[in-house]
């Protein structure tokens, strides 16, 4: 099956993880790969945990695509930096990997954590993200987590939760916090 967890709310990559841990205690085995992302607090949990693989492909900071970054100044002041080929060269990185784990068949459950990002930003094309889940959707479960999903994924998938922030400390100034947002 294809689970989408979406929304602007918080808690995406959480409950992928608790699907994972769910998996690995029904006796599956689970890969997560993280977009975008460098290893943080929840990385350090899972390489304990046996037959649960996170592997982590993304550089310290946020960026985002130079034309959003040149819109609005502030971001840059805030240390949001652009996007560029090294992002385009660890988003290929991670999705060799799906790809490969997906095909050796030996995994359960397979988490696209921050997927909708690349999508977003157009690290990758969108036809080829539905043809890997056509490929593989009755093959083993596959999580994509991230904001924005597009039509053409939500018509394919078979779960879709979207996380709706109702109220975010972020809004009034707050500052991530080690152990609550990474």
């Amino acid at each position: 099956m294809i689970f989408v967890l979406t929304g602007n709310g918080k808690g995406k990559t959480t409950s992928a993880i608790g699907m994972g841990v769910r998996a690995v205690g029904a006796g599956g085995k689970v890969l997560m790969i993280q977009f975008f992302k460098v290893a943080s607090s929840e990385n350090k949990v899972i390489e304990k945990i046996k037959n649960f693989e996170i592997k982590s492909f993304g550089r310290e900071g946020f960026y985002i695509p130079q034309a959003e970054l040149e819109k609005n100044p502030q971001l840059k002041k805030q240390g949001v930096k652009a996007l560029g080929k090294e992002d385009s060269n660890l988003f290929r990185q991670g999705f060799n990997l799906a790809e490969e784990t997906a095909a050796a068949g030996e995994k359960q459950l397979l988490i696209l954590d921050e997927i909708m990002t690349c999508l977003k930003f157009k690290l990758v094309a969108e036809k080829e993200i539905i043809n890997f889940l056509e490929t593989y959707k009755d093959k083993l479960d596959i999580v994509l987590t991230g904001r924005d999903c597009p039509p053409a994924i939500i018509r394919i998938a078979d779960l879709i939760t979207e996380m709706r922030e109702k109220k975010h400390p972020f809004s009034k100034g707050g500052k991530a916090r080690k152990g609550i947002e990474f």
